[in-house]
């Protein structure tokens, strides 16, 4: 086998994982209390991302995927893109959100169940 090849196969997943070190997520669901907390995954410029979400005691989990930018107001900018995504929860709850990028690597949103209960959201590099 080549060695390029070789070291491509041990270092890339290494590589991959260091991207979703140190990003973390939070949100708050108006009929949960207390803050969700998890962690975040921004996706490349223009990809949206995904982020991980549960309530202290771990009863209610949620899981975003952000879709990619449908809108993008500065031509090779990341700031300001907006996109649409999906929220689902461990409480069989689902949500349509809409993103915006806050830069390139970090992104906030909001949406609202069906029966009118708001999640807000926010992904970014922890500190």
């Amino acid at each position: 086998m080549n060695k390029r090849v070789i070291l491509l196969i041990l270092f890339a997943p290494v590589v991959l994982a260091a991207c979703a070190i140190g990003y973390q997520a939070r949100g708050n669901l108006s009929d949960v209390a207390g803050e969700l907390r998890g962690k975040g995954y921004p996706g490349n410029a223009g990809e949206g991302g995904r982020f991980a979400l549960a309530n202290g005691d771990g009863t209610v989990q949620c899981d975003g995927q952000m879709g990619p930018a449908d809108r993008s107001p500065t031509p090779g900018s990341c700031e300001g893109e907006t996109g649409r995504g999906i929220v689902r929860c461990t409480d069989r709850r689902e949500m349509a959100v809409r993103w915006t990028a806050i830069t390139c690597r970090s992104f906030a949103g909001s949406g609202q169940d069906s029966a009118g209960n708001r999640l807000v959201f926010r992904v970014e590099r922890a500190r």
